[in-house]
């Protein structure tokens, strides 16, 4: 019996190996005081992003990380935790996040990891705060088109008053 609960742990960890080793983005919190309704709630939300949280022992988490990439984040991991598991870059998890917490206070954000770099908890409530990379993406190519535009009005305009002499003089000799 014995033999079958520590092949049986021995493989939850190398599962929990797998896909915390796969992620590019891990986010680390504590759910006490969520029901389980509210993780439930919590994992349709990152769901909808391609994320998943995991509920994990801390005792099994720190063995999967240990010889992982993504070992930095063993830090956070402290009695009962969940750790967010996703694919992309941090701003849209942490956004998803953030929007949670607030209606759900029980639920704290520990720190993350995204892109080789450890997150604090309130980096990651910073970065949620930022737009999205679409709208600096956005606001960077007007800034970029900016000059641009102000030569080509310039330009017009210089055109436009050349005419408008040309037109006068044409007007003023009746021709």
């Amino acid at each position: 019996m014995a033999k079958i609960a520590l092949e049986t742990k021995k493989s939850m960890v190398k599962e929990i190996t797998s896909r915390l080793n796969s992620a590019e983005t891990l986010i680390v919190t504590r759910y006490k005081g969520l029901s389980a309704q509210d993780i439930n709630e919590l994992r349709k939300e990152l769901k909808r992003i391609a994320g998943e949280y995991l509920v994990v022992k801390d005792s099994m988490a720190k063995i999967a990380l240990k010889d992982g990439v993504n070992n930095r984040i063993m830090e956070f991991i402290q009695g009962e935790v969940g750790i967010i598991v996703y694919q992309r870059d941090l701003s849209v998890v942490s956004k998803t996040l953030v929007k949670f917490l607030k209606d759900h206070e029980p639920l704290k954000i520990c720190g993350g990891f995204s892109n080789g770099e450890i997150f604090s908890n309130k980096d990651i409530i910073a970065i949620a705060s930022l737009p999205s990379r679409e709208v600096l993406l956005a606001k960077l190519a007007n800034v970029l088109n900016s000059p641009m535009q102000g030569l080509a009005g310039s330009l017009n305009g210089i055109i436009c008053k050349l005419l408008y002499a040309l037109k006068g003089i044409k007007d003023k000799k009746g021709g």
